[in-house]
């Protein structure tokens, strides 16, 4: 008897049948166990359900299984949403704020808003609001009770560091955050420019700022410093305009792939490019991602640009959100992106705890830019040239965490004057000592990793009755820590008198001033601009070795 031979596609045919069958069977199936289990729980259940809360936090812990960026949001949140993550815009006064102490305070009205209008100032307490007080409330809901519709009115009372009591009436705007909080032409014609996140009109932001500092500089524009560190991203369409200011019509700079075919695309850049033979370097970090990477990646594919900074964070992946029913939304991963070298820039390394590692390049799939260069996928961008990172010593992480710096700048703004210009501010001479004063009465102390390794031996010794002979060598040592620890205030003053400087610029210059002032000390900076100087050197730098 003859064996029936079924074709290679109709064997694959059933096997992918078979497959689908499958999985519609076990959602299914878990459907009707998720069903049951909650007709008992409506049913017999010895408390009350909150059926709405109930089903929020299930499907919160279901996308949990899944990446950060798949989530789930409820009617209350949509608009907000939508306000805050694509347009930038959205109702309220206009300010920043943070918990010091027991109240809410003002940590940065933006310039032009109706908070900085109504003169309100970093570090007024926000005591009342409506006439409803506000002790011990947390920021979101002090946030929830300034923020609302365009040309409504809310009542603030504020309580200043100097104690003094002022009520404001405030008409709610519709605030519109820029997305290039600062640029500037520096030495020999360098056109910088910060950019902080892709939102919509973040591509015109930039292109606007190139055109005007190519027109301050004659249109003899040196090159371009791009800022992106510490961008985490945003709209896709955004930055792929602000790559086709740099890259000619018609070239492939990103591929989209996606478990749908509907997902999978190839963008092409659409326009001529304004700027086609400007140099450009591209300054990212650690907490570059998503569509800072794309910009990167992009001009470093194409070597349109050098990529200068720290290995960026590692999100290859794009989010689309889907309409579902009564007005809630599904923000969900779709597709992996791929630069124009084929890369994907995902980094799906994780240590024990949750947190991102950096892949050694060995074990990284290797990719050639359009001159030949090598360049590495699966673990973020990595920069041509690499800057050595900069750890924040454990005393200025304290004293920003508790609110040293802010308490101190409260009571130190009022007596400083100010120049015209952030470039030019200098703290006087004895704001140091004034400040070692202030924490010494406010008894400042910081605990350190090594005291708590002290504890844990105190624990082992004490256990394997060791500590009462060993009770002097643990002293001893636990006075050197302290030792070390007030000679901290010493050794990291440069660090925290910059810090206390930063802050006294963000209350009287607001944030561009802060930018402003830490340019010309900027170790990137200096080094992009030492690149852009020697342009042999750059052009060196983006052929093959």
């Amino acid at each position: 008897m003859k064996k029936l031979k079924l074709p290679i596609f109709i064997l694959a045919s059933l096997l992918i049948l078979s497959s689908l069958v499958s999985n519609y069977f076990e959602i299914t199936k878990n459907l009707e166990i998720f069903n049951n289990i909650y007709r008992e729980l409506e049913k017999s259940y010895v408390e009350k359900l909150n059926p709405g809360e109930l089903m929020e936090k299930t499907i919160d812990n279901m996308l949990n299984t899944l990446d950060p960026w798949t989530v789930y949001i409820p009617e209350s949140e949509v608009e907000d949403y939508r306000e805050r993550s694509i347009t930038g815009e959205y109702g309220g006064i206009g300010s920043k704020i943070r918990k010091v102490d027991n109240y809410v305070v003002i940590a940065e009205p933006f310039q032009g808003s109706p908070a900085d209008k109504a003169n309100l100032k970093i570090g007024d307490n926000i005591i009342e609001i409506n006439g409803e007080k506000m002790i011990d409330l947390g920021t979101e809901d002090v946030s929830e009770l300034l923020r609302g519709s365009p040309g409504t009115n809310v009542q603030i009372t504020l309580k200043s560091p100097e104690g003094n009591i002022k009520s404001v009436d405030i008409t709610r705007e519709k605030i519109q955050t820029k997305t290039v909080p600062h640029y500037e032409l520096l030495i020999n014609n360098t056109a910088y420019i910060k950019l902080s996140q892709f939102k919509r009109k973040s591509a015109k932001e930039v292109e606007n700022a190139l055109v005007e500092l190519d027109s301050l500089s004659d249109g003899q524009l040196n090159g371009l410093i791009l800022d992106l560190r510490n961008n985490p991203g945003g709209l896709l369409r955004e930055c792929l305009q602000i790559v086709n200011l740099f890259v000619p019509k018609n070239d492939t700079i990103l591929t989209a792939k996606g478990k749908n075919a509907s997902w999978n695309k190839t963008y092409v850049t659409k326009k001529n490019a304004l700027y086609e033979n400007l140099p450009v370097v591209v300054l990212i970090n650690e907490n570059s991602a998503s569509a800072s990477e794309i910009v990167a990646g992009c001009l470093q594919d194409l070597d349109r640009g050098l990529v200068l900074g720290r290995t960026s964070f590692g999100k290859g992946l794009i989010q689309q959100n889907q309409k579902l029913a009564y007005n809630t939304q599904l923000k969900l991963t779709v597709a992996k992106y791929y630069t124009p070298s084929g890369r994907c820039i995902q980094n799906s390394h994780t240590d024990q705890k949750g947190k991102r590692k950096n892949i050694e390049d060995s074990l990284r799939s290797v990719f050639t830019t359009n001159n030949g260069r090598t360049v590495y996928g699966g673990g973020g961008i990595n920069p041509d040239i690499e800057m050595r990172k900069l750890e924040r010593p454990e005393i200025v992480f304290s004293l920003i965490k508790d609110n040293h710096i802010f308490k101190f700048g409260n009571l130190l703004f009022p007596t400083i004057d100010f120049p015209e210009s952030p470039k030019e501010f200098k703290l006087p001479i004895d704001t140091y000592e004034k400040f070692e004063n202030y924490l010494q009465e406010d008894g400042f102390n910081f605990s350190v990793y090594s005291e708590e390794i002290i504890s844990l031996l105190e624990e082992s010794l004490d256990s394997e009755k060791y500590l009462e002979s060993m009770k002097d060598d643990i002293e001893l040592l636990k006075e050197n820590i302290l030792k070390n620890k007030k000679e901290d205030l010493i050794r990291y003053k440069k660090d925290i008198n910059k810090i206390i400087s930063n802050d006294m610029i963000l209350r009287q210059f607001y944030n561009h001033g802060v930018i402003e002032y830490n340019l010309l000390s900027d170790l990137y900076i200096i080094d992009a601009m030492e690149i852009l100087e020697k342009k042999v050197n750059y052009s060196k730098m983006l052929t093959k070795e």
